[in-house]
């Protein structure tokens, strides 16, 4: 069967070296995608009334942000984000990420922080169970400016990188392997951010 090889990273994005062999890619969403106040308002407005819980250690505890699913289901941490509809303000975020990063991208996953309830996200590698082995995960940012956080797996020290309105992080699979991310709490916090998350579903496997 002649199947086509999996598409290359774009040149255009800038390359952000983190040791001899792994890198994050980064850009800034074309100003006619960037969300104005208002468009951000209508998805903050998105976020479910309920936290979602996983599992740590054995323990069932509530996620210290809002997270929803869209197009596809996500499952972490035992658990299953079951996904809604994808709204029609984030169908474009959605369509430009298959257009000009991975035409294998299917699937949103949207978390919202409140720093007045000092919302954060740990140090984790995102599972990649159900996702499209070698695809990237796409991660755009809204809403107030945050640190994104990389620090190696199996190794000391951290790499930040300003997470600002309209910001696009491209991690490849591989680095998703060797490099936990995270997006930390700090007082100087007040404002509001939402963290579109792109990614590329396995459908065969039920993901």
């Amino acid at each position: 069967m002649n199947r086509r090889q999996p598409p290359t990273i774009p040149s255009w994005l800038t390359r952000h070296q983190l040791d001899a062999t792994h890198c994050l890619y980064s850009t800034h969403l074309p100003s006619a995608l960037t969300p104005s106040q208002d468009t951000l308002r209508e998805i903050w407005a998105l976020h479910p009334a309920e936290f979602p819980e996983f599992t740590i250690h054995g323990r069932v505890v509530q996620a210290p942000r809002w997270q929803q699913a869209y197009g596809r289901d996500y499952r972490f941490s035992g658990r299953v984000n079951r996904a809604l509809p994808i709204p029609a303000l984030l169908e474009p975020l959605l369509a430009w990420g298959q257009e000009q990063l991975d035409p294998r991208l299917n699937g949103l996953v949207l978390n919202w922080y409140d720093a007045a309830h000092q919302h954060y996200i740990g140090p984790h590698r995102d599972k990649t169970k159900g996702l499209v082995q070698g695809a990237p995960i796409v991660t755009i940012s809204l809403g107030e400016e945050r640190i994104f956080r990389l620090r190696p797996w199996k190794a000391t020290g951290v790499v930040d990188f300003p997470a600002r309105h309209g910001s696009v992080f491209l991690m490849p699979f591989e680095t998703n392997q060797v490099f936990k991310h995270e997006v930390p709490h700090f007082a100087r916090y007040e404002g509001r951010r939402v963290s579109v998350t792109v990614r590329a579903f396995d459908d065969l496997r039920g993901a």
